[in-house]
């Protein structure tokens, strides 16, 4: 299963052996979880939002700032968040739907009115 961050602008999605994390909305802290919520500001996911439909959904580790991760015996940056962690970087220029990448493909569709024939 894919994940997705939240983060509006953000397009991080899980990858096998990237360097980013994902974190949990953290459901059962309920305050907690509403600072992540209102720091966030996507209004798909309000600070009224039902904690259960939240479960699901996750924040990547490139909103957290470095002293947000706990730090091992050997001064390393671990993947686990510190419990007062709250997401602080929103560094992302969301792109306008009009301002979108065109797909072009190198085949016409089927319905098309190209046709090869035999």
């Amino acid at each position: 299963m894919v994940l997705s961050c939240i983060v509006l602008g953000c397009s991080e999605k899980t990858r096998k052996g990237q360097a980013v994390s994902f974190h949990h909305l953290l459901v059962r802290d309920v305050e907690r979880c509403k600072q992540w919520l209102q720091a966030i500001s996507n209004p798909e996911f309000g600070e009224d939002a039902e904690m259960e439909t939240l479960k699901t959904h996750r924040i990547c580790s490139l909103h957290f700032k470095q002293e947000d991760f706990e730090v091992n015996v050997l001064g390393i940056k671990r993947i686990a968040l510190k419990e007062i962690a709250i997401p602080s970087i929103f560094t992302f220029n969301p792109v306008p739907d009009d301002e979108q990448p065109q797909i072009k493909t190198l085949w016409p569709r089927r319905n098309s009115a190209f046709h090869l024939s035999s």
